[in-house]
């Protein structure tokens, strides 16, 4: 992935969580090394299978070590960047605390008129798939009422569910990101993994165009067209 990355020459990357599968310091480690080539600024973000803790002794030495969520906001292009901790230590599903929410909604309300993007490692809506939505983003709602609040946010990414999605709803754009490890089946009602190749999803921004490409270590490129407004239940 990290030639195919270099080659392409991206501003910068986001990496939506679950970084390492072990929670250790070694682990970290181990990725900062194979990082290392990566030409372009990388964003990290803390999933299920991440520790605050070690990540930010690897990633963030000159930080306290401290387990409190880590999150960011950067303006790149014109576009606000807010990046969130849904993680619930000790727990495979997520949520957003609180105090984080409330600092979602101080970072939008102090930007009315800058177009924002928001990450998050757990899917904010349903998959349908029922043990995949048992482990998602438990306060959905919460988190969709803020946004209903800001118009001015028009995409929200996560990964988490192993797989491409694409919704949109409320006028919000909602995207997922293949892995790059393993793909679990948007077919199955229980867990199985698939065949399907690991990726990484590319966002060309130019002035008010906005377009998404699929990139399989296959070598496969797949553009997604834009999407209408469909329906959608969130619990």
């Amino acid at each position: 992935a990290v030639p195919m990355m270099n080659a392409l020459r991206p501003d910068f990357i986001i990496a939506s969580g679950d970084l390492i599968s072990d929670e250790s310091e070694e682990s970290y480690r181990r990725l900062r090394t194979l990082l290392q080539p990566v030409e372009a600024p990388i964003h990290f973000m803390t999933g299920n299978h991440d520790d605050r803790r070690a990540f930010r002794r690897v990633f963030r030495p000159g930080e306290p070590p401290s387990a409190d969520p880590v999150c960011q906001a950067f303006e790149r292009g014109g576009i606000r960047f807010l990046l969130l901790d849904s993680v619930l230590p000790g727990k495979v599903e997520g949520r957003l605390a609180g105090d984080q929410l409330d600092w979602l909604e101080a970072e939008l309300a102090a930007h009315p008129d800058r177009p924002t993007w928001i990450f998050l490692h757990h899917q904010p809506l349903p998959v349908y798939i029922r043990w995949l939505d048992a482990l998602g983003l438990q306060n959905q709602e919460e988190f969709l009422s803020v946004l209903a609040r800001h118009p001015q946010v028009e995409v929200v990414g996560y990964g988490h569910v192993h797989q491409v999605r694409r919704w949109r709803y409320r006028g919000v754009l909602f995207v997922s990101v293949p892995a790059l490890a393993f793909q679990f089946s948007p077919l199955s009602q229980e867990p199985e993994i698939t065949l399907e190749t690991p990726g990484f999803r590319r966002v060309e921004i130019s002035g008010g165009e906005r377009r998404h490409w699929l990139h399989f270590l296959d070598g496969r490129v797949v553009p997604e067209p834009p999407l209408p407004a469909i329906p959608i239940y969130v619990r």
